[in-house]
């Protein structure tokens, strides 16, 4: 039965890492002792788990189901000597985190030093992503993501609020003016997101009208991560509208400059750590979750 379990260990991080070289550097053995591993499972339950190529691998209808069911069992076994453990402040295994790539660069990576000096036996997974992870199926176990919590199978703990901005290098402003109401906008390239309309429309609070505007605003330049906007931002391409958490220092060291601030909505961007609901979170969850409590701002502002 021992041997059953460290199979199917091996087996779930095939199907996880996405390879049999990927699984043995994770668990420290040889991709030729993987593949072994792999056939005689393959073997014993009397049908192939895996189509093997030389570009990738897939699972066959079968390796899904036993994957599905072996991933639960492993879970199962984790959650158990983390409830045995409860009463120890020993937090061990593997933690995989996916983070949109502002936050992940510009707050979660700073942290990381001192999160391992302080969980030496646990080990980090984390992926810059911009785009929704699924975080079951990618078998994620936090996701740090700004916005509001739309699936009611996750459960989203709120880290931080961070304010907005719109903002243009000197560099800009010197050469092409330096906007003074919101209309202004349409005549400057507005740095933008690809696939991602939303964010081209800007709100801006009017005074005298005392109401919030929008305006939809349009650039030559578009991205898929909010990093590429800051970087081109301060290169002088255009102006970009960013969250201070992500620009504070940018604006402080004047590579940065925010504009129209009297018409600045007032609008906040929450940042949220996202984890399946279940009724017993890992308490490599749990520390994490506790860690950034600790050590993030809740709130930052320009």
């Amino acid at each position: 039965m021992l041997g059953r379990f460290a199979d199917m260990e091996v087996f779930v991080s095939v199907v996880s890492t996405g390879s049999f070289s990927g699984a043995a550097r994770a668990l420290n053995l040889s991709p030729s002792g993987v593949s072994k591993i792999v056939s005689r499972l393959e073997t014993r339950l009397g049908m192939p788990l895996v189509i093997r190529s030389t570009r990738r691998l897939r699972l066959t209808a079968e390796g899904e189901t036993y994957f599905l069911r072996a991933r639960d069992i492993l879970e199962t076994v984790r959650r158990a000597e983390d409830e045995i453990g409860a009463d120890t402040n020993h937090v061990s295994g593997i933690l995989r985190i996916s983070s949109n790539v502002p936050f992940a660069i510009h707050k979660v990576s700073p942290l990381v030093p001192k999160f391992l000096e302080e969980f030496p036996d646990l080990k980090l997974e984390i992926d810059f992503l911009d785009d929704p992870v699924d975080l079951i199926f990618e078998r994620t176990d936090v996701a740090l993501r700004s916005g509001e919590l739309a699936d009611s199978s996750m459960i989203a703990k709120r880290l931080m609020t961070s304010t907005r901005h719109i903002v243009a290098s000197p560099n800009y402003l010197d050469r092409h003016g330096v906007p003074t109401a919101p209309e202004d906008l349409l005549h400057h390239n507005c740095l933008g997101l690809t696939g991602r309309k939303r964010f081209s429309r800007w709100s801006f609070r009017q005074p005298k009208r005392r109401r919030i505007e929008e305006i939809e605003v349009s650039g030559n330049l578009y991205f898929n991560n909010g990093e590429s906007l800051r970087t081109f931002a301060m290169a002088g391409v255009g102006i970009a509208r960013l969250s201070a958490f992500h620009i504070h220092k940018d604006v402080a060291e004047g590579r940065l400059l925010p504009v129209l601030e009297e018409y600045n909505p007032g609008d906040v961007e929450p940042m949220s750590a996202i984890y399946p609901a279940q009724s017993h979170v890992p308490r490599r969850i749990r520390s994490f979750m506790d860690f950034l409590g600790r050590n993030l701002p809740t709130q930052i502002c320009i």
